[in-house]
């Protein structure tokens, strides 16, 4: 499994993110507090529907909104699927709407 890109939209730090990957290895790298792990959070949360640091939907949401959202899209044997989840503070989480390109 590969994952192509990755979009994010209020979650943690960012306001909004959207990027593609390249085949072959990618590295983050940048100042200590700018976003990488978090970056590296989101992709996890797309592939298990739950945080690495064991924290609540509510506290991934950037601060001051009510919702966030992630779209990752993978490749997985030569087919690419879209993971779409909408993380919201008052309402518990939905399981993900994963749809094939």
């Amino acid at each position: 499994m590969k994952i192509k890109s990755l979009k994010l939209k209020n979650f943690r730090n960012y306001p909004f993110l959207e990027f593609s990957l390249e085949d072959g290895p990618t590295i983050f790298y940048g100042d200590n507090a700018q976003g990488k792990t978090n970056i590296l959070e989101a992709a996890y949360i797309s592939g298990t529907t739950k945080s690495h640091r064991g924290t609540k939907d509510r506290d991934v949401i950037k601060f001051g909104e009510e919702e966030a959202h992630i779209e990752s899209v993978i490749e997985k044997n030569g087919l690419d699927y879209k993971i779409d989840i909408h993380l919201k503070k008052t309402v518990p989480k939905v399981l993900p709407s994963i749809s094939s390109l």
